[in-house]
């Protein structure tokens, strides 16, 4: 993590800072997880409330925390409307912050096992992370891109969802340079509704994608037609099972996309 002083985080968060001013390097969300030094975000869910280990958090050694509430500490601390924002926008400064390319992954299926792969091959050309196992939702999502320092040359996300709305704020935080939605199948129907409602979930992954950026896409996908009017102004990348004579496989995509910044590399090297 990029080193941030509490007073920038509060700026970053459009929070106040009740304490003394320090540089924080480490965020944690978990208080099992406290190190002495770190910042503490006291997150809010659907069952849980994560103030109530704001002291036992002080005990075991953070240094500052972010929280909702009025709180009468001798600890650092910062006051945001919603942790849970706070979080992602903290890790959305830090994302912008670094030169890292992002290549952002979706789909119904199969999208850790692409993570995973397509990491594997950025390792070999330099600093990279990628989602902790299936970490890919508002939170998971900023979890992975408060790692990046100034180091890092890549990182793979992936962004999953189980209602609309999830993708398009995990897609615009990662604001990735590269985007692939893997597959659409009946899956997580509860939250959508029917496959079309799969579809336009996973398609606000193009909502976070920079100008110019490239878009990979399977041929097979349902509700294809949906996106076009959204990526015609992109360069886009087809690979399918079905349709092999007008599309290529993702494994040899990734390959040549390694080897295109390999090469592109070398070219900056003799320059």
């Amino acid at each position: 993590m990029i080193s941030l002083s509490l007073k920038k985080i509060a700026l970053i968060t459009n929070g106040k800072l009740h304490g003394t001013d320090f540089l924080i390097d480490q965020i944690v969300i978990d208080s099992k997880k406290i190190v002495p030094g770190c910042l503490f975000v006291a997150l809010i869910g659907k069952k849980f409330d994560a103030h109530i280990f704001i002291n036992d958090a002080i005990k075991k050694g953070c240094s500052a925390f972010i929280t909702q509430n009025n709180i009468n500490s001798y600890v650092s601390y910062i006051i945001v409307k919603n942790t849970s924002i706070a979080l992602g926008q903290i890790s959305s400064w830090i994302r912008k912050k670094t030169n890292v390319k992002v290549l952002a992954i979706t789909g119904s299926c199969g999208k850790t096992s692409v993570k995973e792969m397509t990491a594997s091959i950025l390792r070999k050309n330099g600093n990279t992370i990628s989602t902790i196992d299936n970490s890919n939702n508002n939170i998971g999502v900023p979890m992975t891109l408060l790692q990046l320092t100034k180091k890092h040359k890549y990182a793979v996300i992936e962004l999953g969802a189980n209602k609309p709305g999830e993708i398009a704020y995990t897609s615009s935080i990662s604001q990735p340079e590269i985007i692939l939605i893997n597959n659409i199948h009946f899956a997580h129907l509860k939250g959508f509704k029917s496959l079309l409602g799969v579809s336009q979930a996973k398609s606000e992954i193009l909502t976070g994608l920079k100008p110019k950026g490239i878009v990979v896409i399977n041929l097979d996908s349902h509700h294809l037609s949906q996106w076009k009017k959204d990526i015609k102004k992109n360069k886009i990348i087809f690979f399918s099972i079905k349709k092999k004579n007008i599309a290529i496989f993702f494994v040899v995509i990734l390959k040549f996309m390694y080897m295109a910044h390999l090469l592109q590399c070398i070219h900056h090297a003799e320059k």
